[in-house]
């Protein structure tokens, strides 16, 4: 039994359409493995059978013309594969220009052995970062159809910070691990506020740190974890809990630091 074959038999159990739609989703799965890229041009050199390359071509063509693919069914096939009770969330953007048009998509990915698997998205129209209602727009999503008993914990890059969205996050009970800019004001022992990078400026390079006590950040009450990159910048860390491994779920590699104590 052929590569194409064993995920068709695998997707049907979870999309519901017609057998040649379902294989012409495996033939383009398969062939993204074989080429990486999504140019059609590229894709059909990969597609197997005896049609001809221009009838692969069309064939892809009317798949997207046709298909609306909507993230519930992706999701639920992607996380029945994974090996986890509860997920990773990673929540980013990734855009492009396509001619004069600028693509722009939020998705929510499930991550597995430093891979994000895409789970639901949102299309924005416009170009730059995502705002609050976008993010709580697509989170619950996850919330809807798998439910937060199913999230793990949140992690995401210095887009994704601010005290509505925090707020948004400490409310529905959603552990994260979220970047922080350098220049965020956040607590001092003394309640006095300071920019997060003062924290950890005089740390040796890759050299962990997580302040002692919480502390306020964007009107709550969090854990920050902190240190000096190689390049020079500062990668800081919040989160709802003081777990040692902040940074190792964070995405960090724990071989190029060692930890220190802050109580300032």
């Amino acid at each position: 039994m052929d590569h194409t074959t064993m995920l068709t038999n695998v997707l049907k159990l979870h999309f519901g359409w017609h057998l040649a739609r379902v294989k012409c989703l495996s033939c383009l799965i398969i062939a993204l493995f074989k080429v990486k890229t999504v140019n059609f041009v590229e894709l059909v050199t990969a597609f197997s059978g005896s049609a001809k390359v221009a009838s692969h071509y069309r064939r892809i063509q009317r798949f997207f013309k046709e298909v609306n693919l909507q993230p519930e069914p992706v999701a639920r096939w992607v996380t029945s594969l994974l090996p986890y009770d509860r997920f990773i969330l990673s929540i980013d953007r990734t855009n492009w220009m396509l001619g004069c048009f600028a693509i722009n998509f939020l998705v929510l990915s499930a991550v597995h052995q430093g891979t994000a698997f895409p789970l639901f998205w949102i299309l924005l129209p416009k170009k730059g970062n995502s705002n609050t209602k976008e993010r709580i727009q697509l989170i619950n999503q996850f919330l809807d159809i798998l439910g937060r008993h199913k999230i793990n914990y949140l992690t995401g890059d210095r887009e994704f910070i601010g005290q509505e969205w925090f707020d948004y996050l400490v409310k529905n009970q959603i552990q994260f691990r979220l970047r922080i800019k350098k220049n965020m004001m956040i607590s001092r022992s003394n309640g006095r506020l300071s920019p997060a990078e003062n924290f950890f400026r005089s740390l040796p390079l890759s050299t962990e740190c997580q302040l002692v006590g919480r502390r306020f950040v964007c009107g709550h009450l969090l854990w920050v974890t902190g240190m000096r990159l190689l390049s020079g910048d500062y990668l800081i860390v919040v989160a709802c809990d003081d777990s040692a491994q902040v940074m190792n779920d964070y995405g960090s590699s724990p071989s190029l630091r060692r930890r220190l104590t802050i109580y300032k």
